[in-house]
This record gives structure tokens, sequence and C-alpha cells, in this order.
């Protein structure tokens, strides 16, 4: 009983940590990281920060066919 009181008390502070330290802001070598993942075979050629919502877009290079990407702060890919 005394092993499981201290498991859950640990889990607990455990936790706590986690969400003091929070979650890291995407940036400009995430994004480029984003669209290496999605496009393994593409070469990333320029990430752009566009206005104040800190919106990132990531040209690349692929198969003789060019792109961009769009990547937001909170890691999501607008449309």
């Amino acid at each position: 009983m005394k092993n499981g009181i201290l498991a859950i008390v640990g889990l607990c502070v455990w936790g706590g940590l986690l969400m003091l330290q929070g979650t890291p802001k995407v940036s400009e070598e995430i994004a480029a990281e984003v669209v290496q993942t999605m496009h393994p075979q593409a070469e990333v050629e320029n990430v752009t920060q566009v206005g104040a919502d800190k919106v990132y877009k990531v040209a690349y290079y692929e198969g003789g066919q060019a792109g961009v990407v769009e990547v937001s702060e909170n890691g999501q890919l607008p449309r």
C-alpha cells in the first residue's frame, strides 16, 4: 500500500513538472524539420516568418518541383 501511495505521489510530482516546463514553440528550425519529415527527399530552400501570428513559410524543392508549406506557431499546418 505504501508503494502504491508513493507511486501516485511520484506521478503527480512528475506531471506537475511537465506542466511547468511547457511545450516548446515552433521556430524556423522546427518548421524546416516538419517539412523535411513530410517530404524526405526535399531540399529546404528558405524559411520565412509571416506576420505577427508567427506563421512560418517553408519553401522546398523536391523532384524538380518547388513547393511551399505554412507551419503555424502551435505546430498546425493551416490551409
